[in-house]
């Protein structure tokens, strides 16, 4: 078969990224990026691993998502609606059979243009490497997956330095197109220096980034020597330099993975820029997200429904970012800055994690580590609107701009939602409502939502989805709406843009957001009506 390759010489790697439909939708705008490959999909519906996910080791990776995926049928229910990009679209497909790997071929191919088959992800057993390993393995998927498609075939191999090329001719011989080289190095095990528990909840995962070039490079120049095909080079691509090094090598486009972390989607943009323009200086360098964890302590514990937790230290930090907080052998979660100094955070009881956090007293130990995302900095007077624990980022606001701060609307189901009630009466005038009336009126924030008095102003909103539609609709009547601002709230994973499970409307909660001008929410389709399960699978707000 004959392979056109894409003019743009680069290529978004499975997993990273461009994990959702509407994220391959709004990555397919970047000029530079000749190929977009899909997250791994499988035949069946895959929530992956708990948090931690991923966690950072010398400036490089590791992470253990768990193949998390929608299932092929809810994907290509999807894809359809995107598909063709006006790119190459690569849907990287996984099984634990040679016949799985074919059925999901036939499926697949109806809204895509290449195929690539995940034959070494390092920690998902039974899957992956279990297959890739075995030069006899990767013949047999190969070649089943050939007599189901005629559309172009990579396999992506697993990162064996002295086998990799006889792995990729068998694959080759078998009917592939091209070959994938090369994907994590694992499984691998690391620990917190702190606490000395595993850096993630899987325990063990694949090693990515600037650690495994070396390995890769010689990967890549085995395949080489031993097949003519194209081969999609990756393994700690950050700069020009590392793209002249691998094209040395033997690869023919270049997949840039790991060095993404912590980027926003313009960010990404700027940054195949600078790599297609062969230039590390063409434009700034992002600062890299923060991966390392800090201990802190508990400081102050109060509360009941909705626990305040007050830390023994400060964060550099602005209004609306959210950090993570860690209980080793418990799990993690993200949660929304109420204060930077000190770090103090609302914690509601709604699973496993923020229950063993609520639980924590005075003097207990947890690990954090961030900020992350977006924030707020008002540039005019603002009016502050918030139910729950979205009520944390107003007192940040509050108390960091009292000047700018003039009032504060806020609400909850009873008062023991609202713990950090005197504190915000500190900083700003406040007015509140509560369902069952045991605090100010009774009611919702938006039955005392007088704000025909502050024409003009910026708003800032954050706390249940369905509450942020009403109040932003109520406040575009009284100012622009590129001067309403909300603070979105998505299943958050990964925390640096990697996974996709925050993404809404092609946007990534965790990079490009969590703060977002009311005049991009009402444009696009996904407030206030869809989100993103564990899976990646779309759902109502209300699943």
């Amino acid at each position: 078969m004959r392979l056109e390759l894409p003019k743009e010489e680069f290529v978004l790697p499975s997993g990273i990224v461009a994990s959702t439909p509407d994220i391959i939708k709004r990555m397919a705008e970047i000029a530079e990026l000749g190929v977009i490959t899909t997250k791994s999909i499988g035949s069946a519906e895959r929530e992956g691993y708990k948090e931690p996910i991923v966690a950072g080791v010398g400036g490089s990776l590791i992470n253990a998502v768990g193949l998390s995926n929608s299932g092929v049928d809810a994907h290509l229910e999807e894809i359809k609606n995107v598909y063709p990009l006006g790119k190459v679209l690569m849907t990287s497909i996984f099984g634990g059979t040679a016949s799985e790997f074919a059925e999901l071929a036939s499926k697949v191919e109806r809204y895509t243009d290449w195929i690539e088959l995940n034959l070494s992800c390092p920690h998902a057993e039974g899957y992956g490497a279990t297959i890739g390993a075995s030069p006899d393995l990767v013949a047999q998927v190969v070649s089943a997956v050939r007599e189901a498609t005629d559309l172009p075939i990579f396999a992506k191999i697993v990162p064996s330095v002295g086998s990799a090329g006889l792995i990729a001719k068998r694959a080759v011989d078998a009917g592939a197109d091209g070959i994938t080289a090369v994907n994590t190095v694992g499984p691998l095990i690391f620990t917190d220096e702190i606490s000395g528990n595993a850096l993630l909840s899987n325990v063990s995962g694949g090693l990515s980034g600037k650690a495994i070039r070396e390995v890769a490079l010689k990967c890549v120049k085995e395949v080489r020597e031993r097949v003519s095909v194209p081969i999609i080079g990756m393994g700690g691509i950050y700069t020009p330099a590392d793209v002249d090094a691998f094209r040395s090598a033997g690869a023919s486009l270049f997949g840039v993975g790991t060095a993404l972390g912590g980027m926003s989607t313009e960010e990404v943009a700027a940054y195949f820029r600078m790599l297609s323009s062969g230039n590390s200086k063409s434009t700034q360098a992002t600062k890299p997200p923060p991966l390392a964890y800090h201990t802190f302590h508990v400081k102050e514990a109060r509360g009941s429904v909705m626990r305040v937790l007050v830390l023994d230290g400060s964060m550099d930090a602005i209004p609306g970012q959210f950090l993570f907080l860690w209980l080793p052998g418990v799990g993690e979660k993200p949660f929304s800055l109420a204060s930077r100094n000190p770090v103090t955070v609302l914690v509601k009881n709604v699973g496993r994690v923020s229950a063993a956090l609520a639980s924590l007293e005075e003097g207990s130990s947890i690990l954090v580590k961030g900020p992350y995302g977006n924030g707020y900095t008002p540039s005019s007077p603002v009016c502050l609107v918030g139910g729950g624990s979205g009520v944390a980022p107003l007192h940040f606001i509050a108390s960091e701009f009292k000047g700018r701060a003039k009032v504060a609307f806020i609400g909850g189901k009873n008062s023991s939602e609202l713990p950090i009630y005197d504190d915000l009466c500190d900083h700003v005038e406040v007015r509140v409502a509560t369902e069952d009336g045991s605090l100010g009126a009774k009611g919702l924030v938006t039955d005392i939502l007088d704000i025909g008095g502050y024409a003009g102003n910026e708003f800032f909103n954050c706390g249940p989805e369905a509450m942020l539609v009403k109040v932003a609709e109520l406040e575009s009547k009284v100012t622009e709406a590129n001067r309403i601002y909300c603070a979105i709230e998505r299943y958050t994973k990964c925390g640096i843009g990697i996974c996709g499970s925050c993404a809404m409307d092609g946007y990534r909660i965790c990079v490009d957001g969590p703060v977002f001008p009311y005049s991009i929410l009402r444009s696009g389709s996904d407030f206030g009506r869809c989100k993103r399960s564990a899976s990646g699978r779309r759902v109502s707000i209300n699943a």
